[in-house]
């Protein structure tokens, strides 16, 4: 080994200043990052307005979202109460339909009872004119017979 333990280093600069400048190195270091956060604090401050804006909008479609809920809400309760009316209804017209199934019913029932009605009265007045025609006829003859009757009588007297 060599016998001096320390060798003399290339800078001869004290260890003093060498530590010193890098102390200064750091401080330029320093100041370049200041000078850098100090850009971006101002960027920031021109996107203030813009974030403050756009925050507010935010809450403004917030609160006009609430506002909608609240409306469709209604709306749904209004829907439930039209659905209920619309079931009531569509069983009175249910109930009406089976109403007029059955009047349709009563109607064909009394048409043909009316048809049978009236077959039956035909057939009976048919009858009842052919018997008066037949009085008539035979009244008729009695008449010609009492005419002639009574012409004779009157040329026996004449």
């Amino acid at each position: 080994m060599n016998k001096e333990p320390t060798k003399e280093l290339p800078n001869k600069r004290s260890f003093e200043e060498r530590v010193f400048a890098r102390f200064d190195a750091f401080d330029a270091r320093f100041d370049t990052v200041d000078a850098r956060l100090e850009k971006l604090e101002a960027h920031s401050y021109d996107t203030k307005p813009i974030w403050e804006r756009a925050l507010a909008a935010i809450m403004d479609m917030r609160l006009e979202m609430g506002e909608v809920k609240t409306k469709v809400g209604t709306i749904e309760g209004k829907v439930g109460t039209i659905e209920s009316k619309v079931l009531v209804i569509e069983g009175k017209v249910q109930l009406l339909e089976n109403e007029l199934g059955v009047m349709k019913t009563d109607y064909k029932g009394i048409r043909n009872e009316l048809v049978d009605v009236r077959r039956e009265v035909r057939s009976t007045l048919k009858d009842k004119l052919d018997l008066i025609l037949k009085f008539l006829l035979e009244d008729r003859e009695d008449i010609r017979d009492a005419e002639g009757r009574i012409r004779e009588l009157e040329s026996k007297i004449a």
